[in-house]
């Protein structure tokens, strides 16, 4: 049975060490576990990687921002986000966006440039979605529930779709639209490429609207997606032992969390493979 090498590339792993995540043990399943990074590339809802760290990949205590996470989707969002990273315990200069998709929802959490000297994940903040305005007379149907009654006509319908939640606002000196709170969150009942219908609750009935006053400063607003990053590094990654590691980052509320076990220890890695962004040299 092939053994443990030392040399940093994916032919010297065993084959057989993707069994341990229930996927069949063969070469084409070790080369994708070697030097993996992506959520669900594995194993489904964690990135799990396994790579070969040397004895001066071990001593670094810090690292750029290497991978991006979505923890919660968010709604409503009609395109890309600005993301902001604060640093935590020192580092500078990485940059990341989030992806908006064809729905709505925030589908990725890209890292453009890694920055440095991070030895903890920054915090992550993406923007929130723009509010939508509309008409409070003009663009709203009113009836009872059910049928096309009941629904506002909106430019990003669209980027909605049922159950998700959504904030309803007026303006200060605007009056409500007779069922809704201005401030309060609804979900969507119902969305077309036009028109959304609300409702108080997940899977609720339709709220029965009233047109209201001939006013634009009325709006809806999806909600704001969450995420998290994990940055490279050996020591501050929990790597005790030069060798073979198996690297897994978390998702949901352990997003950017890593978790390194060592699978074999050894003296040294004969070499160095393309792993210089996740476990750097200096």
């Amino acid at each position: 049975m092939p053994q443990w090498n030392k040399t940093d590339n994916a032919a010297n792993s065993v084959f057989y060490a993707p069994a341990q995540f229930g996927v069949t043990a063969n070469a084409a399943n070790r080369t994708a576990l070697y030097g993996n990074v992506s959520v669900s590339g594995i194993v489904t809802g964690k990135s799990v990687g396994q790579f070969a760290v040397d004895t001066t990949e071990v001593g670094i205590d810090s690292g750029g921002v290497i991978q991006g996470i979505v923890i919660t989707t968010g709604s409503g969002y009609t395109a890309n986000a600005v993301v902001t990273l604060t640093a935590v315990n020192g580092g500078t200069s990485a940059v990341a966006n989030a992806t908006a998709n064809s729905i709505g929802k925030i589908s990725a959490l890209n890292v453009s440039t890694a920055g440095s000297a991070y030895k903890l994940p920054p915090s992550v903040s993406i923007a929130a979605p723009a509010n939508t305005t509309f008409n409070s007379n003009s663009a709203v149907t009113a009836g009872l529930n059910g049928g096309a009654n009941s629904v506002i006509t909106i430019s990003s319908a669209a980027f909605f779709a049922a159950d998700d939640r959504v904030k309803y606002e007026c303006s200060a000196t605007n009056t409500a639209i007779s069922g809704l709170t201005s401030g309060n969150y609804y979900y969507i009942q119902f969305a077309n490429s036009t028109v959304v219908a609300l409702t108080e609750t997940k899977s609720g009935d339709r709220i029965t609207l009233t047109k209201g006053l001939t006013q634009t400063g009325h709006a809806l607003q999806g909600v704001q997606a969450t995420g998290a990053v994990a940055v490279g590094g050996g020591k501050n990654t929990g790597v005790a032992h030069s060798g073979w590691v198996l690297r897994s980052v978390g998702t949901g509320n352990r997003a950017g969390r890593v978790q390194t076990e060592v699978l074999v220890a050894m003296g040294t890695i004969a070499s160095d493979g393309s792993d210089d962004t996740i476990y750097p040299d200096t």
